[in-house]
């Protein structure tokens, strides 16, 4: 009983929270930080949770639908360096993103609906240039391009999601796996890079 008395109490401080944010409808813990609110749209009953860090300065901002969860320590950023500015984020309603997840929405990253990204995932939608050896990588700037996730995805813990990639509805992909290129729907993935397993039943 006073383990549960203690959940509600985090409940109703969060609740707080997003309520003196401006984001009444959402559950925002304390030490969560969110930078360029202006940029920030919340649905209803969305959960941010400790230590999440969420920077939406960008030329979209970052979208959580309604239900959507963030767990402890996750990391969304949607630009990289403010000399160009990135594009931005969206997740999908009733989407969970797990701890200690970095989104990084420079090119655009678009996450459906009903998707687990277990803890440790990365997504990138952004790559530094290297050709030229006679300049530092850091100077040489940055090629985009956007990810998509799309509804009821599995991305198990410590898998990597790199800029470019499509991965299709009702797709599981592996814990700890690199995924480079295209996934297909209903299909199950692993390995690096990753590679199909096996089709989904119906």
């Amino acid at each position: 009983m006073r383990d549960l008395l203690g959940f509600v109490r985090v409940k109703i401080f969060d609740r707080a929270g997003g309520f003196l944010r401006g984001f009444p409808s959402s559950y925002i813990a304390s030490s969560a930080r969110l930078k360029g609110k202006r940029s920030i749209s919340i649905g209803s009953a969305v959960v941010i949770g400790p230590g999440v860090h969420i920077n939406a300065v960008s030329t979209e901002g970052i979208r959580l639908n309604s239900r959507v969860t963030i767990d402890e320590r996750a990391i969304l950023r949607a630009s990289g360096v403010v000399r160009n500015l990135g594009i931005g984020i969206t997740v999908g309603s009733r989407t969970a993103i797990g701890a200690f997840n970095f989104i990084h929405g420079g090119g655009g990253v678009t996450i459906g609906s009903d998707c687990l990204l277990g803890p440790y995932v990365s997504v990138f939608s952004e790559d530094h240039r290297f050709e030229d050896v006679n300049v530092p990588v850091r100077e040489q700037g940055e090629v985009r391009s956007r990810v998509y996730i799309g509804d009821d995805v599995w991305i198990g813990a410590g898998s990597v999601i790199l800029s470019g990639v499509r991965i299709g509805s009702h797709t599981v992909v592996a814990a700890g796996s690199v995924v480079t290129r295209d996934l297909e729907s209903n299909t199950i993935y692993g390995g690096n890079p990753a590679k199909q397993i096996r089709r989904r039943e119906r």
